[in-house]
């Protein structure tokens, strides 16, 4: 089976992509791996073992890679490790996807049947590190217009299989470690990934300390927004 591994945050701004940095270093343990610059951008990847979050900050909004999710603060990508790329290409292509990329990139861009923009990467690219002691990445939430022909895309690309949680509204799959939820709405977007942390509502504290917005809560999660300007979620591990 294919695994999610990795998650790309489009930053505004140098201070928003700084800032960003130190406020998953402190509250949730995620941790610098590498910098680089290339395509455009600035990429700042950290990790909490298992998945590699990228801060991206590009030179330009009109470098093509920013252009592909749109202007400002947004999740811009996610990435599936693969062991057969070509196959899968056919794959993507086969089940209402498009390649991006250059055939020849290390981290091939499609975007997928529900509209919205990803990467393959062959094994070895994003390596699982030593785990964060803080929290665990464990979802990302897409929105999809076309909730079955979302579900068949990432099953039949990709073999996910499904997890607890679905209904009339959303479909949630997995790769076995973390989960890929679907929910119907009208335009589609990566909108949220979500932590597991020991306590959401001490950590929801020194979220607001640090920069963050508190946009929803309940008893299960909290929804904020990060110094980056993107959403995320807390829930208890």
């Amino acid at each position: 089976m294919s695994r999610i591994v990795h998650i790309a945050l489009k930053c505004g701004d140098m201070e928003s992509f700084e800032s960003a940095t130190k406020f998953y270093e402190d509250i949730f343990g995620i941790y610098q791996t590498k910098n680089t610059h290339a395509r455009g951008h600035h990429s700042r990847h950290m990790t909490d073992g298992n998945i590699d979050l990228a801060l991206m900050l590009y030179d330009s909004e009109d470098e093509k890679e920013a252009k592909l999710a749109g202007a400002g603060p947004r999740i811009h990508h996610i990435g599936i490790e693969v062991d057969d790329r070509p196959s899968m290409i056919k794959k993507i292509e086969d089940n209402g996807g498009s390649i991006y990329s250059d055939r020849a990139e290390g981290a091939l861009k499609y975007r997928s049947a529900d509209g919205t923009l990803g990467e393959i990467v062959g094994i070895g690219r994003y390596l699982k590190k030593d785990r964060s002691k803080l929290s665990r990445i464990s979802q990302v939430t897409l929105y999809v217009n076309d909730l079955e022909k979302a579900a068949n895309f990432y099953r039949n690309v990709f073999d996910f299989e499904p997890a607890p949680g679905s209904n009339g509204t959303v479909h949630n799959l997995t790769d076995g470690e973390t989960v890929l939820s679907l929910v119907k709405a009208d335009q589609p977007a990566i909108e949220y990934w979500t932590l597991e942390v020991a306590d959401p509502k001490a950590v929801a504290e020194q979220v607001t300390e640090r920069g963050g917005k508190i946009v929803s809560g309940a008893a299960t999660s909290v929804k904020f927004v990060g110094p980056d300007g993107n959403q995320a979620e807390l829930t208890a591990a």
